[in-house]
């Protein structure tokens, strides 16, 4: 090493230039660091430090960084690896230094590290120590997920008063019958409010489509049918929340709390696919001996949506860190869950599933038709790429096809299903089905690549400034289960790894986490920007 290389070192340790360093002191320096295997104990280093006009450090600084075998050739090492700790818990250098190297004891210095000085072993050891669940949540099983929804369970709702005042409309059997449509639909309208007009006259005209030849008659009978399909449906529908609801209660009593899940559900895939998502992260072994405990909101419950918002607000304090499940759209909500993890300090794992077309169009073959339609409108919309990627005669075909909207008007009640319909559909128009999901399969694989590097290079939520200390904290971005499960237990027992990337052209300290290759922590080289914030950021508030 020579005196030049030193000096960077100490400029990287302390935070701050090197100032009024002759050439003689660099030739002694150079002297002193000629050989790499030269051994340097504390009093040396301390020596070079007053040397090169910085301070000196004391012995549990030396000790924890440096250690007892520290020779010229580990002197670099040793500064990266304070560095590293320096962005993990000071987000700056200067007062990182300042404050560790004046610590008297090993004590006060693991004390002022706080989570981060604990080794993993006794972090595993912590966890599989721990009791087991007193009380369990009681499973809500993936195809009743979407009822703990409000939008899921309001259609069920709102369909099941609007089957009621169909039937309250109907004339006395005996004259059914006779009954014209036109003379059905004007008794329809005069017991309705006209805010339900437009949704009860699509039922029936739905129903007339599908059935053209069928009379008033005919669709009391249909009702009959649709009726008893609602009524199981809110039977079940009020035993899934009495079950969700109780399985809040205990989420809120557990002593501890681990991991919360962030996403936003509107659809029922959307529901499914997140509890397909937990349950296939939770039983990875990476995490089979840690007794984690985690929130997941697909089961559980809140009538009251201030109840549920403090209910949300309490796990995302408790936990120890957020994995935010990224789906089709971002929500208020969802985003608002990142950005209140990640300024606690916390780290916030983002899951953006890698799109296999093959295996994903398979799965969408197998979806309700509808879900299909649906699923096209989406990216219809969100994939900016897919005009450019498509041509004029794939677009006229998917946006004019017809027989998606035909079958849409097929299901008459959205709530109930018509599984005549969808075998009907799927003879009539297998080809064409598997055409649209491949093509919807491509674009969800453009989409997901997209928001993943998006997420991780230019997002404005990716990098968060924690409130109470002012460290910079990175979204970590992951594209599998495996990596999650890795990355989750890497957070969890503390053995995350990092790399440290000076960038001169961003003038930045970058820490890139290994797993997901994601900024985790800066620190910028501005140093207006560096003193002002610093200045005033740790400045008492009136």
């Amino acid at each position: 090493m020579d005196g030049d290389a030193f000096l960077r070192l100490a400029e990287g340790l302390t935070g701050t230039p090197v100032k009024d360093v002759t050439d003689s002191d660099r030739a002694v320096l150079g002297g002193l660091l000629a050989d790499e295997a030269r051994k340097i104990d504390h009093s040396q280093l301390n020596e070079l430090l007053l040397l090169v006009n910085k301070d000196r450090m004391e012995r549990p600084f030396f000790d924890w960084f440096f250690g007892s075998e520290c020779r010229v050739g580990t002197i670099a090492a040793a500064v990266t690896r304070f560095q590293k700790i320096a962005m993990l818990c000071y987000g700056n250098f200067i007062y990182a230094y300042r404050t560790l190297s004046r610590l008297r004891s090993v004590e006060e210095l693991k004390r002022e590290l706080g989570e981060i000085a604990r080794d993993s072993q006794e972090m595993i050891t912590h966890f599989s120590s721990r009791s087991s669940k007193l009380v369990d949540v009681a499973a809500i099983a993936r195809s009743e997920t979407p009822l703990v929804g409000y939008l899921s369970a309001g259609e069920i709702i709102a369909e099941t008063e609007r089957v009621k005042l169909l039937v309250d409309a109907l004339p006395d059997e005996a004259k059914r019958t006779a009954t014209s449509w036109e003379a059905y639909r004007e008794r329809v309208l005069a017991r309705a409010k006209p805010v339900e007009h437009r949704p009860l006259l699509a039922i029936v005209a739905n129903y007339g489509t599908h059935f053209p030849a069928k009379t008033v008659a005919d669709f009391a009978l249909y009702l009959q049918v649709a009726d008893s399909h609602l009524t199981q449906r809110s039977r079940l529908l009020e035993d899934v929340r009495r079950r969700a609801a109780r399985n809040q209660d205990i989420y809120l009593t557990w002593d501890h709390m681990d991991v919360y899940f962030a996403t936003s559900m509107r659809k029922r895939w959307e529901y499914e696919d997140l509890y397909d998502f937990v349950n296939e992260l939770m039983a990875r072994p990476e995490l089979s001996d840690l007794k984690l405990r985690h929130f997941d909101p697909t089961q559980a419950y809140t009538e009251n949506r201030v109840n549920k918002g403090l209910v949300e607000s309490l796990m995302l304090k408790r936990a120890k860190c957020t994995v935010y499940s990224v789906q089709d759209t971002d929500t208020l909500g969802k985003d608002s869950e990142l950005a209140a993890t990640l300024a606690q300090g916390k780290p916030v794992i983002a899951y953006i599933p890698t799109i296999n077309v093959e295996a994903r169009t398979n799965s969408l073959v197998a979806e309700d038709p509808a879900t299909v339609q649906e699923r096209l409108r989406f990216v219809l919309y969100a994939d900016e790429q897919f005009a450019q990627s498509t041509s004029e005669e794939e677009l006229a075909f998917l946006r004019n096809f017809v027989a998606l909207e035909q079958f849409e008007r097929e299901r008459i009640l959205r709530a109930v299903p018509n599984h005549e319909a969808v075998t009907q559909f799927r003879e009539a128009h297998g080809a064409a089905l598997g055409r649209v999901c491949k093509m919807i399969a491509a674009s969800e694989q453009r989409i997901y690549d997209k928001r993943a590097c998006t997420l991780r290079e230019s997002h404005p939520l990716a990098i968060q400034v924690h409130l109470e200390s002012g460290v910079a904290n990175g979204l970590l971005v992951v594209r599998t289960v495996a990596e999650c499960a890795a990355l989750l237990r890497s957070v969890l027992i503390h053995s995350m790894e990092f790399e440290l990337d000076e960038n001169s052209k961003d003038r930045m300290w970058y820490l890139r986490e290994k797993i997901s290759g994601c900024v985790h922590r800066v620190v910028s080289k501005d140093r207006r920007l560096t003193n002002c914030f610093w200045n005033f950021y740790r400045q008492p508030q009136n």
